[in-house]
């Protein structure tokens, strides 16, 4: 018997979802003011489960050496490829954001990753690196506006909301006729990975009550669900052989669950898939899988948005992995795009149980 398809939301209820993240944001922002009142030092208030006195170790150390490698002009990083690159620069803010919000003793840290991001924002709305342009220039303006979306729901900065609307705006108009999105103007090169960041910046603009149309949200979800594969993870493109990526299945659940989907079969067959071991080992010991850090992201989001017997399977074993990996420094490492950008998704991982980003509480 065919299964029914859920139907999509209607357009009240966008904007309904709209106001009530806009809402769950300024909430958010007076819970941190009172909650963290007092420094991590003298101990959190009813610590979240599975957040180790290590774990808060781990945490001092990591933001303290990620905030020593921020440079005068509010970016991170002097040298390599991602050098200055806004993703890692929103990544970094992210991950100062996760701690206490804009409340906390990296405050400054903040406000000068939204100087930098501000200052990099073109006529056209693309938040980039214009001097530099590494690759895959999308990603980094995805990650952007998603920190742009947080951030205006406890600045309220009309500067701010006037980059990140003009940044949805672009990325509204990039989507293509797949519902997708792509590295270049090619059509045929939209993939799952680039679109599932851009879904993830419109969630965020949502919550920050930057109108979204609903027959965006629609087709994207329409684009992911023909990128699944029968084992229930997604392929990269539509046109790719159907071989499914942890990472990026990861990905594609987190974004489709945010849309509202998380009973959708679609959205089940994807949790499926991730909780089955994968080549390369996802969590080996001493072991860094293909897009390492990347993928933790995602699945520890995934794994959030299940619910509690899935958090507790998935969140100390990746925790405890995590602090094998941070160096003495209090720096975890990554050679490809650097170790500014594996420290802050480090932290969001293990900051997670602290509920303080909106966009990464949604389930």
């Amino acid at each position: 018997m065919a299964t029914r398809e859920p139907e999509s939301p209607s357009e009240s209820e966008w904007s309904r979802r709209g106001v009530l993240g806009a809402a769950l944001g300024s909430a958010m922002a007076v819970l941190r003011h009172w909650w963290h009142g007092t420094p991590l030092h003298a101990g959190l208030p009813a610590a979240p489960e599975h957040v180790t006195p290590q774990t808060q170790v781990a945490i001092e150390g990591g933001l303290k050496w990620l905030a020593s490698r921020q440079v005068a002009d509010g970016g991170f990083g002097s040298r390599g490829s991602y050098a200055r690159n806004v993703g890692v620069c929103a990544l970094a803010g992210t991950a100062f954001l996760a701690h206490r919000g804009m409340t906390g003793p990296y405050r400054r840290a903040i406000q000068e990753c939204i100087r930098y991001l501000l200052a990099r924002a073109q006529e056209n709305g693309f938040i980039v690196e214009a001097e530099i342009r590494t690759h895959a220039t999308l990603y980094g303006h995805g990650f952007a506006t998603m920190f742009l979306g947080q951030v205006f729901g406890e600045s309220y900065d009309p500067r701010v909301r006037e980059t990140l609307k003009a940044a949805t705006e672009l990325i509204l108009n990039l989507q293509n006729e797949q519902g997708g999105w792509c590295y270049t103007s090619d059509p045929k090169d939209a993939d799952v990975s680039i679109s599932t960041c851009q879904l993830l910046a419109l969630f965020s603009a949502r919550q920050a009550g930057i109108g979204v149309p609903r027959e965006a949200i629609e087709r994207s979800v329409d684009f992911l669900r023909r990128a699944q594969n029968e084992d229930g993870g997604f392929r990269y493109r539509l046109d790719d052989p159907p071989e499914s990526l942890f990472p990026r299945s990861a990905a594609a659940v987190v974004a489709l669950t945010c849309a509202g989907l998380g009973q959708d079969p679609l959205v089940q067959r994807g949790r499926e898939y991730l909780q089955h071991p994968h080549p390369p080992l996802e969590l080996s010991p001493g072991k860094l899988a293909e897009y390492h850090f990347y993928g933790r992201f995602y699945a520890t989001h995934a794994a959030w948005q299940v619910g509690q017997k899935e958090w507790d399977r998935w969140y100390p074993t990746v925790r405890d992995e995590l602090l094998m990996q941070q160096s003495t420094s209090g720096a975890w490492h990554d050679a490809n795009i650097g170790d500014e950008y594996a420290t802050a998704m480090a932290l969001i991982v293990l900051q997670f149980p602290f509920g303080n980003v909106p966009l990464l509480a949604m389930r």
